[in-house]
């Protein structure tokens, strides 16, 4: 079996696709249609992050009423740090990911924050795809 991409988040061989993400995703080539590039959109916070920052807001509020404004000034620069923390791991999102129909469902093949590891992944999903279609066409060649 000929392997076109291995490297420390993926595996790409003639048959399938491994991506290594949080949990292991396997994907059959040939039953990967439509695949395309796309540009990922950056999420609104989440819940808990939403509630930790609400919940440090209400604690600085209630800080600053009860023993004034000097004692509430370490929770007023923890909300602040928190909120540098959150912008900043929101921005270092993924810029593109893979997206495909993998038996008829839409799926995200791959994703990473390294623009030269996911040039190398697409180029050999490409190359992986392309020998694809040559082998299917093996049989429409009339002789």
């Amino acid at each position: 079996m000929r392997t076109y991409y291995r490297g420390p988040d993926a595996v790409i061989t003639e048959t399938h696709f491994v991506w290594q993400s949080p949990r292991v995703k396997i994907f059959a080539i040939e039953d990967l249609d439509d695949v395309r590039l796309e540009r990922a959109v950056a999420g609104a916070p989440s819940g808990v992050e939403f509630a930790l920052g609400l919940g440090l807001l209400l604690l600085a509020v209630v800080a600053g009423l009860k023993f004034g404004a000097l004692a509430a000034a370490p929770l007023i620069v923890a909300i602040v740090g928190v909120a540098l923390f959150a912008l900043r791991r929101r921005s270092s999102g993924h810029a593109w990911e893979i997206r495909a129909r993998y038996r008829a469902e839409d799926v995200t093949v791959y994703t990473s924050p390294d623009p030269r590891i996911f040039n190398q992944v697409t180029r050999a999903l490409r190359r992986t795809i392309e020998r694809r279609a040559v082998r299917h066409s093996y049989g429409l060649v009339a002789g």
